[in-house]
């Protein structure tokens, strides 16, 4: 088997001669220049009048249902008997911080999702302010635990 050299790729990859760049006089730069600002100014773009968003839309007028209410305190009430399940394994000298860490990790995700449900509760709705205390004693204890609170020497 003979073998080949290379040397017909690289020729066809790379010519021998580099193409001089052309030069071009100073009348012809000015020449190209007048005319591209000629036709700039005669052609004007048309202006687009801006589209206004409603942030009306996104507020959420109508109170929750009763379905809804329903959802989000059965949701409240979740949150509440994690919150106790973790103050119980907090109590058990047995029960490692590494071992807590899902049970808080669970709790941070249903703060985290009841909060936008908050946000969309009327004021005037009890059960805001119930889920507002939750939220917030959600939030001090993910916190605490976050910040090693609980670490003992």
């Amino acid at each position: 088997m003979k073998i080949y050299g290379n040397d017909e790729i690289l020729k066809n990859g790379y010519p021998e001669k580099t193409p001089k760049n052309e030069r071009t006089t100073d009348a012809d730069f000015k020449n190209i220049l007048k005319e591209s600002v000629e036709n700039s100014t005669k052609n004007p773009p048309e202006i687009q009048p801006t589209t206004l968003l409603d942030p009306v839309s996104a507020i959420r007028f109508n109170p929750l249902s009763t379905q809804d209410k329903n959802i989000t305190v059965e949701r409240v009430e979740n949150l509440l008997n994690l919150l106790e399940n973790y103050r119980q394994q907090l109590e058990n000298p047995n029960v490692t911080l590494r071992t807590l860490e899902p049970v808080m990790n669970t709790i941070a995700k249903e703060k985290d999702q009841l909060s936008a449900v908050l946000d969309s509760m009327p004021n005037e709705d009890r059960l805001k302010d119930i889920l507002n205390q939750t939220l917030i004693t959600a939030s001090l204890e993910s916190i605490k635990f976050n910040r090693g609170d609980y670490i003992t020497s």
